[in-house]
């Protein structure tokens, strides 16, 4: 498995492996991210990229191998303040409630603070043009339309280390012109993308194949 340079990084892979029940997903995989890089996890569905992401959050336990995140070993508090996440399938959304709301909701956990996640709510929703979608109600939007929500998310108080699964899969060309801008003003963000779309790759430095 290849592997990126280890100098200064803010995410580290050591090892890892993942198996569920016999069925092995993950096997011995060894990957470094730099501050302000983007490292492409390359594959076919059910290649694990999903996985992988979903263990450097610290929502999935490894089997093996070690990950850290800013020096803090995944899923501990310190490591996922570091990271924001926007993976598939997203189901943590209240479907009763506003794009709005939601994202109010979760600036609110994430600062602790009523007027700075009213301002950085608005701000996102500004920049990443939300104004038509941050009104309705989770579940009445389009699959891009969550996703969109989902990405401004993870951009809740500027994370060090970003974490995307398939980003702009759902996203019109519009959509995924503002996603690249918005990932473009913030050079010095790592991020970590699970993706089988050559567009992804152009955006990306680094690729990282993982095997069927």
């Amino acid at each position: 498995m290849r592997t990126v340079s280890t100098n200064g990084a803010v995410l580290s892979i050591r090892g890892l492996e993942r198996r569920f029940g016999s069925r092995e997903i993950i096997r011995k995989l060894d990957l470094s991210v730099e501050p302000g890089e983007r490292v492409a996890l390359w594959g076919p569905n059910g290649s694990g990229k999903t996985t992988v992401l979903r263990c450097v959050a610290g929502t999935l336990t490894s089997t093996d191998g070690e990950i850290r995140v800013g020096g803090h070993p995944a899923g501990e508090f310190e490591a996922r303040r570091l990271i924001g996440s926007s993976l598939s399938q997203e189901r943590s959304f209240y479907l009763r409630l506003s794009g709005h709301a939601n994202l109010l909701f979760f600036a609110r956990v994430r600062f602790g603070d009523e007027s700075e996640a009213v301002r950085r709510v608005a701000a996102l929703e500004d920049e990443l043009e939300l104004g038509e979608i941050a009104p309705q109600r989770v579940d009445r939007c389009s699959s891009g339309m969550i996703q969109q929500l989902g990405f401004a998310r993870a951009l809740l108080g500027e994370p060090a280390v970003l974490l995307l699964d398939e980003p702009t899969k759902s996203l019109d060309v519009a959509a995924r012109a503002r996603l690249w801008a918005a990932l473009d003003r913030r050079a010095a963000t790592s991020v970590l993308i699970a993706t089988h779309l050559d567009e992804d790759l152009e955006h990306c430095g680094e690729r990282v194949n993982l095997p069927t």
